[in-house]
């Protein structure tokens, strides 16, 4: 402690004994080292505040995307039950269903052969069973509205297969075979 006091009192008999021009320049020379002091700080602190800004950024940005998937999440749990729904009723009777179907929308069936249950059924998986239809000289707009009407059906019913060719009687109408699959839960 006493070399402290003794330095300091060393100090202030050379600053007593300074000229004004030194005096100026030791003022100038502190000024500049506290200037670097604050502008170290600054930044130090510039650098956490910017940091802490990204991660909550970051976080945020991770917020949003859980907040999508989970609304993803319940919109297709929602299709998932309404799916298995559809699984545990009876499926149609597919050859009958189809015929109808076509009837509706004026299509005639050229001839429909049932291929039975095509796959499934053992180990918790749906059963398929599978019809082959022919049509011919159908018009593009009633095979569009075959194809809706099938598949907005009651049940699992959807178009497997679908293979168009143009009649060679008629360029506006289409000779037309397609694979009609329903399926039902094991």
């Amino acid at each position: 402690m006493e070399r402290v006091r003794a330095l300091l009192a060393d100090a202030q008999a050379w600053l007593a004994a300074a000229s004004p021009r030194e005096k100026r320049l030791l003022a100038m020379a502190a000024g500049g080292v506290f200037l670097f002091i604050v502008l170290i700080a600054w930044a130090g602190f510039s650098s956490s505040i910017r940091k802490a800004q990204n991660a909550l950024d970051e976080k945020h940005d991770d917020f949003e995307k859980i907040s999508r998937l989970a609304a993803g999440y319940g919109q297709q749990e929602q299709e998932r039950q309404l799916m298995e729904a559809k699984l545990r009723q009876s499926p149609p009777a597919l050859m009958s269903f189809v015929d109808t179907t076509a009837k509706n929308a004026g299509v005639e069936v050229g001839g429909m052969s049932d291929r039975g249950v095509v796959a499934g059924g053992q180990g918790g998986k749906p059963r398929e069973m599978s019809v082959e239809v022919n049509l011919g000289k159908v018009p593009l707009d009633k095979l569009v509205k075959l194809l809706q009407d099938t598949e907005r059906s009651p049940g699992v019913v959807r178009v497997r297969r679908l293979r168009l060719r143009k009649s060679f009687e008629n360029k506006d109408v289409l000779d037309v075979s397609l694979s009609v699959s329903a399926w039902q839960g094991s």
